[in-house]
Order: structure tokens, then C-alpha cells, then sequence
């Protein structure tokens, strides 16, 4: 806002020799200081209105208003958005109290239930062979030998689902007959439908028994949920092979205390799981590579004189977790073999307790990138005084990123 005034002259002066001399002035704001544009209404600093008094641009006062009256209210000149702020905060709170509560329903105990369980199995023993496969997307499943049973095979299914669920509609075990003495019994839970409105989704916990005269042939694939196996301390068991897999879930292999079982295959991987195996003593493993390998957890691995027919690869790997390794080679073996053991971990420590007789020949070598190697007092190798004689070799490649390696005969 700009205002002029005149220069008054003398009666005397010649108005066409001078001429008049104007002034312009630049107005402030009398409440902040700030410069005012021309004309203004009110001050753009402060937002003070402006009228003039006697001339002069005035910065009028403002009445505060409450928030029922408008949506700003000035304190010194600022404006609070007060009504904004409330919408913000309202709107925050009911996010954290909704999606919990959405969640709740689609994954958790308010919308999944136990609605029931079911058995299946066969009943005659003329089916001595079996091909078992399992797919389930979300539960346990635990597989175990059982010498009381007088049937090949039973399954125990504990069934959850939502509050309009029905069990008839949960899926169930199929079984093929492949010729006169096997038979092939598969179960797929199909994929796990996430939205809450569906009521023909299920989880299932499958309990499965499986007779000791009976020669398996085991596949299981659970993409959430931990597996298991157990012989239960049975001897002489022949398993055709055994491949245990889960996504999200640990894998328990347990063969302790079983003695001379005959495997011809196995296979343990998970992605975010612990794996714990265990494979018995004096058992027979008809394998040339064995996969034993977790993406996001540890190992703990174990066996007394295992027997191997043909040379083999023992691959043990894990990205983040230790490995823990107990193994006891104490029998002369009249055959030739080589086993080499690849073992693995990219953040933890691989330790190694062993025993073996002098029939066998035996080398360690270890590496880290940030831990300690200590192998058998060594920094890094270590060979035994007949590795390169012996008929027995087994050979140990230890790795770790960031992690000790330590090896010690028990």
C-alpha cells in the first residue's frame, strides 16, 4: 500500500520552472513490521486485517474463534488446524484398532476353530509297499512307526476352520492301487485361501502311522508347518526313501536308537527352519548325495557307523544358523568307500565332534572370514597320519562367513 504527499511551495516560485517533488511512501504493518503490498486488506505475514485510521494503514485486532466457529484459530498470528489434526488422529486410531482386528479374523483363533477329526486307513496287509505322498499348505505333519499296528497304514486328521465350516467339506486321503502289493496314498489340502469370507478353508494337523513290515516310500511337502519323523527305536526297518520338505516350519528326522534300518534315499530341506536329524546306528544308506539343507536356521546332525555302499556326498548347508555336527564311525568296513562332507553356514559356527577307528583316513579343512578355526589344535587342516593310505577316506570342507570353526575327536 503506497501513499504520496506534496512538497508545498512558495506563492513566488514558478510553478512551470518547478515542479511539484512527490513522495512515495511504503506502509508496515503495525503489528509484525512487515512490508504491506499495495492496497492490502491484510498483512500476508501475520495475516492481520488492515484499515486505514486517520490515513494511516492500522492493523485491526483479531478475535480468537473457537473451533465450532470456523476451522483456524490465530494464537499469535499462526494459524492451527485443528480440525485436521483431529481428522489425522481419528483416522490413525482407527487403523491400529481395524487391522489387528482384520488380521485376527483371517489368521487367528476368532475365525479358525477345531471343527472335527477323522482317521483313514487301510486295512489289509497284502499292500506291503507304499508310496506316500503328502501336500499340506498350513498345519503339522508327523509321520511315525509303530509296531502295534495290525494295518498298513493310518492317519489321524485334526481339521480347523472358520464358524460355518463343515468337516464333510475338509479334503481327504485318496488311495491308488498300483498292482498286488503297493499301493499309492496321497493327501493335497489344496491352496489356503486367505480371504475371510471363504468358508471352505481349512488347516489340517495330520498324525500318520505307518506299520514296520511295510517299505515306504515317503514325500511330504508342507509350505507352513513343521514336519517330523520318527521310527520310534524299531530295528531293522527298510525304508525306500524319505524326502521331507516345508517352507516356513522346522524338520525333525529322528531315527535314534534304531539299529540296521536300510534307507535308499534322503532328502531335508527347509526354508525358515531348524533341522534336526538323527539317522540311527549301523544303518545302511544307499545314496550317492544326501541334501540336508535350511535356508534360516540351524543344523544338528548325528549318526554311529552308518554304513554307506557306494561313495557319497554328504551336502549339510544353511545361509543364517550354526551346524552341530556328532558323528562315530567304529566299524571295519570290508569294502572300500569315500564320503565327503560339505558343510556350510554363511553366518554361524560349524562344530564337529568325531570318532573313527584307525581303519578309516580322515581329513579336515576349515575356513572363516571373521571367526576362529581350531581344528583339532590346527589353524585350518588337518589330516590323520593314514589319509592317504587308507581304504576308508572321509574328507570334511568346513565353511562359515562370519562364525568359528572348531573340530574335536571324542
Amino acid at each position: 500500500m503506497d501513499r504520496y504527499i506534496t512538497i508545498d511551495r512558495p506563492f513566488f516560485f514558478n510553478s512551470n520552472k518547478y515542479k511539484t517533488k512527490v513522495k512515495k511512501i511504503t506502509d508496515y504493518c503495525t503489528k509484525c513490521g512487515s512490508q504491506l503490498a499495495d492496497q492490502a486488506d491484510f498483512c500476508h505475514k501475520c495475516g492481520s486485517k488492515i484499515e486505514m485510521v486517520k490515513g494511516v494503514p492500522t492493523a485491526m485486532p483479531i478475535e480468537s474463534k473457537t473451533p465450532s466457529q470456523g476451522r483456524l484459530e490465530y494464537d499469535d498470528g499462526r494459524p492451527k488446524r485443528r480440525r485436521s489434526v483431529i481428522i489425522g488422529l481419528s483416522v490413525g486410531i482407527i487403523v491400529i484398532i481395524t487391522v489387528p482386528l482384520i488380521l485376527w479374523s483371517i489368521f487367528g483363533v476368532i475365525n479358525y476353530q477345531h471343527i472335527g477329526t477323522y482317521s483313514y486307513d487301510e486295512t489289509s496287509m497284502e499292500y506291503t509297499n507304499l508310496n506316500l505322498t503328502i501336500n499340506n499348505d498350513v498345519g503339522s505333519i508327523d509321520i511315525f512307526y509303530d509296531n502295534t499296528m495290525i494295518k498298513p497304514f493310518e492317519a489321524i486328521v485334526e481339521v480347523y476352520g472358520r464358524d460355518d465350516s463343515s468337516l464333510s467339506d475338509a479334503m481327504n486321503f485318496t488311495t491308488t492301487y498300483l498292482n498286488n502289493d503297493t499301493m499309492e496314498i496321497s493327501f493335497n489340502s489344496g491352496d489356503f485361501d486367505f480371504f475371510f469370507w471363504d468358508n471352505d478353508v481349512f488347516t489340517y494337523d495330520i498324525s500318520i502311522y505307518i506299520n514296520p513290515a511295510v517299505t515306504a516310500d515317503i514325500f511330504v511337502d508342507a509350505d507352513t508347518g513343521s514336519v517330523s519323523l520318527s521310527t520310534e527305536a524299531i530295528d531293522s526297518l527298510d525304508i525306500a526313501s524319505i524326502d521331507l520338505q516345508s517352507d516356513t516350519g522346522s524338520i525333525d528326522f529322528d531315527m535314534r536308537n534304531s539299529v540296521n534300518t536300510t534307507l535308499n534315499g534322503l532328502n531335508l530341506v527347509t526354508s525358515t527352519g531348524h533341522i534336526d536329524v538323527n539317522v540311527g546306528v549301523r544303518t545302511t544308506l544307499n545314496d550317492s548325495h544326501v541334501l540336508i539343507d535350511t535356508v534360516t536356521g540351524s543344523i544338528d546332525f548325528e549318526f554311529i557307523d552308518l554304513i554307506s555302499v557306494d561313495d557319497m556326498t554328504w551336502e549339510i548347508t544353511t545361509n543364517t544358523g550354526s551346524i552341530n555336527m556328532d558323528i562315530s564311525q567304529n566299524i571295519v568296513y570290508p569294502f572300500p568307500f569315500l564320503a565327503n562332507f560339505d558343510v556350510d553356514t554363511a553366518t554361524g559356527s560349524i562344530t564337529v565332534q568325531f570318532f573313527f577307528n584307525d581303519t578309516i583316513g580322515y581329513h579336515f579343512d576349515g575356513s572363516s572370514s571373521t571367526g576362529n578355526v581350531d581344528i583339532l589344535g590346527s589353524e585350518n587342516a588337518y589330516s590323520s597320519p593314514n589319509y592317504g593310505t587308507a581304504e576308508n577316506i572321509c574328507d570334511f570342507e568346513l565353511s562359515t562367513d562370519t562364525g568359528s570353526v572348531t573340530v574335536e575327536e571324542t
